[in-house]
């Protein structure tokens, strides 16, 4: 436990780092035993007092022999403050390769379905400056743009979970010297001295940075600006779509060429990578490629191309996005009543009655005017790309989010932030 002499100490203010998430109900700390996690249990618990109930939550791998002992150090610790703890395990095969991005998927996972059953709201998490450093170093590093230098947000969707890194603006340092003054041996992750990992890399890499002045304070201080930067982008890149932008029913995308050409070129970019998004069901691409599709609509030029599965049609007067017809990874799916689910990451699909959704292929203009009553005013390939319902009678309910039937509503992943 900690005294008011530690905090003192320490300069942090538990009523302050936690303040953002005081009016939740139920909360969960993610606790690995390692230093930084411990402290952070141990910041809430000076804090808590009438505040949110709270579990913690603690994950044993199955990586290391020593995981199992480590989640119990965990569970002790956390009784021994009063507060209730959950040690869950990754039980099944293990990678041999990319064991830490498996296992933090797991991670999540795991504590996901644990809150869940719980009721609990949001997990706060242990990152603090030195981690908020490395990542920016190696976002750098990979040519990210002023999003991915923001680095990690204090508040986040890690799958389907809600995040709050609480510790962001605070000194490994720090932590460690409060875990000291309570008297707790934190547990060591040999992993996290294995340089084969690349963040591990980055760490090693930190005192020469800081010698030259780039310290993590710095590097820190330089996320919280670029945040601020993106975040503005964002807003604008928002109003330029709401007015020259449009997103179909089939999930065709159309943007104003003239309007795009004459946009601030961060705002140009912004405006393709959200349309191939929305088009493609694809979040992550290479900002360099989104760059030269840019570059050429800007340089006037007509041409089609394709990139993560949207094709990308440039005319005179319009760019139209639209998914593939044919690509390989469009699903059919059974849909039984109740069910909610999204296809191809672009549509949102809830079924009152059973029924199946698939690719519209082989639908003609024809085909989609005598369904629909409306002309088809896109490309017959993005039709074909589209998710077509059927009940189970085999009756068309649905083409993209034209509803002609009842039993099912579907909804398309929007365009603006």
């Amino acid at each position: 436990m900690l005294t008011p002499a530690d905090m003192a100490l320490s300069g942090l203010d538990p009523a302050a780092l936690f303040a953002p998430v005081a009016d939740r109900k139920t909360i969960g700390l993610a606790v690995s035993g390692g230093a930084d996690s411990l402290a952070l249990m141990l910041l809430y618990a000076a804090w808590r007092g009438s505040k949110p109930d709270v579990i913690v939550y603690t994950v044993d791998h199955q990586l290391r022999p020593e995981a199992r002992a480590e989640a119990g150090m965990v569970v002790a610790e956390a009784e021994k403050l009063g507060l209730l703890c959950r040690s869950l395990v990754w039980t099944g095969d293990k990678p041999s390769t990319g064991k830490q991005s498996a296992a933090r998927a797991a991670r999540y996972v795991l504590v996901g379905q644990a809150m869940d059953a719980d009721g609990a709201e949001i997990l706060l998490t242990a990152h603090h400056q030195r981690d908020q450093a490395e990542t920016v170093l190696m976002r750098l590093a990979h040519g990210s743009g002023v999003s991915g230098l923001g680095g990690m947000r204090t508040f986040s969707q890690i799958h389907g979970i809600e995040v709050f890194r609480p510790l962001l603006g605070v000194a490994p340092e720090t932590l460690a010297t409060l875990v000291a003054r309570a008297g707790l041996s934190p547990a060591l992750d040999p992993s996290n001295a294995d340089r084969t990992y690349e963040r591990t890399r980055w760490r090693d890499a930190l005192p020469g940075l800081a010698d030259l002045g780039l310290g993590s304070d710095r590097l820190g201080k330089a996320a919280e600006r670029l945040q601020r930067i993106d975040a503005f982008a964002a807003r604008a890149t928002d109003a330029f779509i709401a007015t020259h932008a449009s997103l179909d029913p089939l999930g065709i995308v159309r943007i104003d060429r003239a309007a795009l050409g004459n946009a601030d070129a961060e705002i140009r970019v912004r405006v393709i990578e959200r349309a191939l998004a929305a088009a493609s069901g694809t979040r992550s691409f290479f900002l360099s490629r989104i760059e030269a599709l840019a570059g050429r609509i800007v340089a006037g030029e007509h041409f089609t191309a394709t990139l993560a599965g949207a094709r990308v049609l440039a005319d005179a007067n319009a760019i139209v996005i639209h998914r593939e017809a044919g690509r390989q990874g469009l699903p059919t799916v059974p849909l039984a009543p109740g069910q909610n689910l999204v296809w191809d990451g672009r549509f949102a699909v809830t079924a009152a009655i059973a029924g199946t959704i698939a690719p519209a292929t082989g639908l003609t203009r024809e085909a989609f005017k005598a369904l629909t009553g409306e002309a088809l005013t896109g490309p017959v390939a993005g039709l074909r790309a589209a998710p077509l319902v059927r009940d189970a009678h085999g009756e068309i309910a649905a083409i993209g989010c034209l509803e002609v039937r009842e039993g099912f509503s579907v909804g398309q992943i929007p365009l603006t932030s």
